[in-house]
């Protein structure tokens, strides 16, 4: 459980007045936001019985225990206890945990580790998320972190795993061996590539005749990766952004930016860009549990053959496993 980072949690303007939970690197929270409008982030349980704060409600600023009705403020402090008198005190040990919150480039992002540390770290700064156009889903699914993690910036899965979705959208990787231009830096790695624009007749007319598809990856330790595909005047950039829901499990929420795509028609262009990825995930997502599966019937006895071709996997897991161990 990778803890001192910011992560992603919804889109600013899905967050109100009203409870919602979530699981993240093994704890349950609640989030809302208080009447002044400041993001709130407690963690999701009683302390008089342990029950789930979700299953209550909130009562101004305050979130009230559907069990008992403890009532929680905003730094998780219980302040009312029904089943007492007003003039009893309440027991200094009847809190909960709370977690920082941030609202940054039109998202909500929360601080899993000390929060002491909290304002000395950064998100990552995605200026394209504050600007451009958007959709995203989210899937928990059984899979492998470390390989979650790297596939969307594995660059000869495309042409395969997604031969019924992206088909020719993005073009082919024709160079052998490719040029990735890597890179590693502080916080993860990046680099460029090209990709053969072999586009079909309509796609070659919207998307320009250019004999390249520029594309740029990157990945932002420890949870987003990102691929940007240039054309001549329209820009994709899918984000994915991966942690670890517990020991089993793993949330993978994909992000898909777009400029200059149907500009005169955004709704369509949502609607579009929502089918098309939920389609890609779902991919994605069979090859990442069969993976899983193997690993688990291996038990550790397993043996992968690498090729030139998988540099960027190569780096990326020489990188992440590197960072891994110094977080232990």
């Amino acid at each position: 459980m990778i803890k001192n980072y910011w992560y992603l949690v919804c889109p600013v303007n899905e967050l109100g007045h009203a409870i919602t939970s979530r699981r993240i690197l093994g704890k349950n929270m609640i989030l809302f936001r208080d009447r002044s409008g400041k993001p709130v982030a407690l963690e999701d349980r009683c302390c008089h019985r342990n029950v789930r704060l979700s299953l209550g409600y909130l009562n101004d600023n305050t979130v009230v225990c559907g069990y008992h009705g403890w009532e929680y403020d905003c730094n998780g402090d219980c302040v009312r206890i029904p089943s007492q008198s007003e003039e009893a005190k309440i027991p200094k040990t009847a809190r909960i945990k709370s977690y920082p919150l941030k609202e940054f480039n039109r998202w909500i992002w929360i601080y899993m580790g000390d929060p002491g540390l909290a304002e000395n770290v950064n998100p990552p700064d995605i200026p394209e998320m504050n600007v451009w156009d958007f959709t995203y889903d989210s899937y928990i699914l059984e899979a492998d972190l470390e390989s979650t993690a790297e596939s969307l910036i594995d660059p000869y899965h495309i042409a395969f795993v997604h031969r019924n979705s992206i088909r020719s959208f993005m073009g082919q990787i024709t160079d052998f061996p490719a040029d990735f231009n890597l890179r590693i830096v502080e916080d993860g790695l990046e680099g460029n590539y090209r990709r053969a624009n072999v586009g079909n007749r309509g796609e070659k007319i919207y998307f320009g005749r250019e004999p390249y598809i520029n594309t740029f990856y990157r990945f932002y330790y420890p949870s987003i990766s990102r691929l940007e595909l240039r054309f001549k005047e329209r820009t994709l950039l899918i984000l994915e952004n991966i942690y670890a829901v517990d020991e089993k499990n793993v949330m993978m929420m994909q992000i898909t930016l777009w400029k200059n795509i149907f500009p005169k028609f955004p709704a369509f262009a949502r609607m579009f860009m929502r089918r098309k990825s939920a389609k890609i995930v779902k991919e994605d997502i069979a090859f990442l549990t069969s993976q899983l599966e193997m690993y688990q019937h291996a038990k550790g006895r397993i043996h992968e053959v690498s090729v030139k071709g998988d540099e960027i996997s190569l780096a990326f897991r020489k990188y992440w496993r590197k960072k891994q161990k110094a977080e232990q």
